[in-house]
């Protein structure tokens, strides 16, 4: 949290509102908080940033919020709105500050590690499909193209030195000591036989993601380096059970929930496909066992812990969605 009231000898803010700083005088529901959101998209766009409520404009006087919907929001909602209408994951958290008597929330975000990040639906006149909000001094709207131009040769930038950085470390153990992981598949390459893991091992190996790139029938690969010990026959290899130990049924019981909520869940968190959490096996010419990683069941966990109504919010989307397209 950044943000410090100082005031001058007026009693005004010192500050003014900026690419990293806004003010509102009151937290409200409904459009107005797809506002909000819209802004710390922009902000996590730029530098990242924070919109502090109970400040009074003209002139900017601390007056703290007057009503307790910052305070009795569930921070799963900002999260729900913030997945359904943005392309991905946004670093935020809220927080309450007391002076006396008066009560300020500030929503904060951080820089995306990952931009542009990108609205997905249009929302009256507030959120347009396609559009990427940036935080400009005091003001929050579509990008400009110079903005725009800046970050695309920014992230350009950052995967040229990822592949140099990678290519450094090739040369350092040499190409005959590089192997390849099929995190699709679980096997890992060398040459023509292949490598068993001890699943202990599996867990304490740092995966170098900047050498991604594409092998074997398009499966997502990463590049290791180091010693890896332990040629075995190929056919003899369990790799999917070691990276994928987990089935639906042991998630499901681990966290108490039944079939349709693990479903819910994986759908909406667009599990299915996603090597990381997720690979179908095949086990007959027309027929696949799905089997999960442990980063899924902590995924899940942390998100159940932290936004316990998340499932029961889902369900009321569905519901929701469902009504609506009988009623049209």
């Amino acid at each position: 949290m950044k943000f410090k009231l100082e005031l001058n000898h007026f009693g005004y803010i010192k500050q003014r509102e900026s690419f990293d700083l806004e003010f509102k005088e009151n937290f409200h529901l409904g459009d107005k908080l797809l506002e909000y959101l819209k802004t710390l998209v922009g902000m996590a766009n730029n530098k990242g940033g924070e919109i502090v409520f109970g400040i009074k404009d003209k002139p900017r006087i601390p007056i703290g919020m007057t009503n307790d919907k910052f305070i009795s929001i569930d921070p799963n909602k900002i999260n729900q709105k913030l997945m359904t209408h943005f392309s991905h994951e946004v670093e935020w958290d809220m927080n309450i500050i007391n002076l006396g008597e008066k009560v300020f929330g500030i929503l904060s975000v951080k820089e995306s590690s990952r931009k542009p990040i990108i609205c997905k639906t249009t929302v009256n006149k507030i959120l347009r499909e396609g559009a990427i909000y940036y935080r400009y001094r005091g003001e929050t709207k579509e990008i400009n193209y110079s903005e725009l131009s800046y970050i695309l040769e920014k992230e350009k930038e950052k995967e040229k030195l990822l592949w140099i950085k990678h290519i450094e470390r090739i040369g350092k153990v040499g190409p005959q000591n590089i192997h390849i992981l099929d995190t699709y598949n679980g096997d890992i390459e060398v040459g023509t036989q292949k490598v068993l893991l001890d699943s202990k091992l599996l867990d304490k190996l740092k995966f170098v993601k900047e050498g991604q790139f594409v092998e074997k029938d398009g499966a997502p690969t990463l590049t290791l380096t180091g010693e890896i010990a332990g040629v075995i026959d190929t056919d003899n290899l369990p790799a999917p059970d070691k990276l994928y130990p987990f089935r639906a049924t042991e998630i499901q019981k681990r966290l108490n929930i039944n079939s349709y909520e693990f479903q819910i869940l994986i759908n909406k968190l667009n599990i299915k496909g996603n090597p990381k959490y997720h690979t179908a096996i095949k086990i007959s010419s027309k027929n696949y066992t799905h089997k999960y990683t442990n980063s899924l069941v902590n995924k899940l966990e942390a998100l159940l812990n932290r936004y316990p109504d998340t499932i029961e919010n889902i369900k009321q989307e569905i519901k929701k969605n469902r009504n609506n397209k009988n009623s049209s």
